[in-house]
């Protein structure tokens, strides 16, 4: 008899079909092996990933605060890349494990989520907490940052746009892991980073805007006004250039010019438009005050 004949088994499977696209939305492979080359290419194309959001966005932060002598920028650089790196690193992971995009985008929105809530802890309550505990003297000086309703509204906003740039990462994923570890090129293997890692840099530009600019603005205005003071102790300026600079507002200061400073973060109130900025020249404190980022006065501190 011919085999022409002969009924087909129906657990036969046709040949052809692309694992990658039974991936969206259904149910992992029953006895899906992952190869130990697979999973450590997802884990560097996490790791990577976090640490181009975190290069953008702590990194370029951290220059800034320097560059305003805003006392221990390091910090939130050191914490958001060890946690962002993490929190990329675990959703590549668990997408990888679950085998399916569907889930890819929850675990994706969910780091987004927790990168937007470190943007706004780390500054607030982690890096305060780590500076009084290498110098306790300052204790006495910072006050408690709330997180107030204003606050919470830009981490919402915050997330809203992360989650959007790492759902779609979370999306895409499984297929470019897929075509990136089979690869004989080094063009080949490194699409999905060429993929990931202009996403990320473009959601940390996002997130900057929304919650860490916020956040420097009054310091950088205030360290810009007592900078343009500093450099001008001895000069004549232009009435309209010292209003725009506000020099009047820094005259009560002008003692202590000479002197090293640093500069933190003070109390703010509900909205964040009115932000005290607190000054250290060299054991002398100040306190500044400004609304809307202006800087509308200055006043040396008695001694606590």
């Amino acid at each position: 008899m011919s085999s022409s004949f002969l009924p087909k088994d129906p657990n036969l499977k046709q040949p052809g079909l692309s694992p990658s696209l039974t991936r969206l939305g259904s149910k992992p492979r029953v006895g899906r092996v992952i190869s130990a080359r697979t999973f450590r290419y997802t884990l560097r194309l996490g790791a990577i990933s976090g640490l181009a959001f975190s290069l953008a966005l702590w990194a370029y932060e951290a220059i800034l605060l320097f560059g305003a002598h805003v006392a221990y920028p390091w910090i939130p650089l050191l914490i958001g890349t060890l946690v962002c790196m993490l929190f990329c690193t675990l959703a590549a992971m668990l997408t990888l494990l679950v085998n399916r995009s569907l889930l890819g985008i929850v675990f994706w929105v969910l780091a987004a989520r927790g990168i937007a809530e470190l943007a706004l802890y780390l500054p607030l309550k982690i890096s305060p907490s780590l500076m009084k505990l290498l110098e306790p003297g300052l204790r006495s000086r910072l006050p408690i940052y709330p997180i107030n309703a204003t606050l919470q509204t830009w981490a919402g906003f915050g997330t809203i746009w992360l989650a959007i740039f790492l759902g779609i990462l979370g999306l895409l994923q499984l297929t470019l892991v897929d075509q990136g570890v089979p690869a004989t090129t080094a063009a080949g293997r490194l699409i999905p980073f060429f993929i990931f890692i202009p996403v990320m840099l473009i959601a940390s530009v996002m997130s900057s805007n929304m919650i860490n600019e916020q956040l420097r603005a009054p310091l950088l205005a205030t360290d810009d006004a007592i900078q343009f003071a500093v450099d001008h102790q001895n000069a004549s300026v232009d009435p309209v250039i010292a209003r725009q600079m506000h020099l009047v507002t820094v005259n009560d200061l002008s003692a202590l010019f000479n002197r090293p400073r640093r500069i933190f973060l003070g109390k703010y109130d509900d909205f964040f438009s009115q932000v005290d900025v607190l000054i250290d020249f060299n054991g002398i404190w100040a306190d500044c005050t400004t609304a809307y980022t202006q800087l509308v006065n200055c006043k040396p501190l008695p001694n606590p």
